[in-house]
């Protein structure tokens, strides 16, 4: 039996799950630390991994054919 190089939807939705719990953890310490720069830096990261999410969850689940 030939297995499928190609992720299956399984695999999709385990890894959304992840980045997003992930995202909500960064959160957390955003909101939790005292430190300036440990907030901005976490706060630049939870922005770009929220649009990374967005977009693969647009491209995944809504314009899929």
């Amino acid at each position: 039996m030939k297995k499928s190089k190609e992720p299956t939807a399984k695999y999709y939705v385990m890894m959304s799950s992840l980045l997003c719990l992930s995202i909500i953890l960064q959160s957390i310490v955003v909101v939790s630390t005292p430190h300036t720069f440990i907030r901005i830096i976490n706060l630049i990261s939870v922005i770009v991994s929220s649009g990374i999410v967005g977009a693969f969850i647009r491209e995944v689940f809504i314009l899929k054919e």
